[in-house]
């Protein structure tokens, strides 16, 4: 028996409805509590999930409770197609924080990591800083260059990706300049740098 076109075209109409497509997902253990995972939830994800986690943890002690977030997924069938960790140099050694970054990658995390801190990031959608700059100083530029007081405070994050947001394609181009100056394999003695543009970037292809 022929089927009348009709009936095809109403076959292919649901199986168009019945199809979802497949989401990226995230795992970003963060070593802040507050700043970065409000900064990173901010992304209005539409073809990705992202499940971001504050640790109040510093490189390997950070790296470690990233793995063992993921396998502790995996054994409930949460499998994560791309997995970050974000964590700062501040004044740990800087073997500590080079070995943190080697130990991610040998273990399937990708590293945006800031040296001194994360507030970097931020300033960078001002202006190309090079060079030493010491963390206690962030703040204090921050709130000139902002207009507001800069603060650690529970939700200031994702206020300042909405701050930040048009002038993100300034912020992703110095960090890349930077990185060209500076970067020769010893990130822990590369002052000032960050890898964040790197999760940015991945973030802003499933927007």
């Amino acid at each position: 028996m022929v089927r009348k076109a009709t009936d095809r075209r109403k076959s292919g109409i649901t199986r168009r409805q019945g199809f979802r497509a497949v989401k990226q997902s995230f795992l970003i253990v963060c070593e802040g509590e507050c700043t970065e995972p409000d900064y990173f939830k901010a992304f209005r994800m539409t073809t990705a999930t992202i499940k971001v986690v504050g640790q109040a943890m510093n490189t390997t002690s950070l790296v470690e409770k990233a793995i063992s977030i993921r396998d502790t997924a995996a054994t409930r069938k949460r499998y994560y197609d791309q997995c970050w960790v974000v964590f700062d140099k501040d004044d740990f050694p800087a073997s500590e924080f080079n070995r943190a970054i080697i130990m991610a990658q040998k273990n399937g995390f990708r590293v945006a990591y800031s040296n001194q801190a994360f507030e970097y990031w931020f300033l960078l959608h001002f202006n190309l800083y090079s060079g030493p700059l010491h963390r206690d100083n962030y703040a204090t530029m921050l709130t000139r260059l902002c207009g507001m007081t800069y603060s650690k405070r529970e939700g200031f994050g994702a206020l300042m990706y909405n701050r930040l947001l048009q002038h993100q394609p300034i912020a992703i181009r110095n960090a890349k300049a930077v990185l060209q100056e500076i970067s020769h394999g010893n990130p822990a003695m590369e002052e000032s740098s960050t890898t964040v543009h790197l999760l940015v970037e991945e973030l802003n292809k499933y927007l």
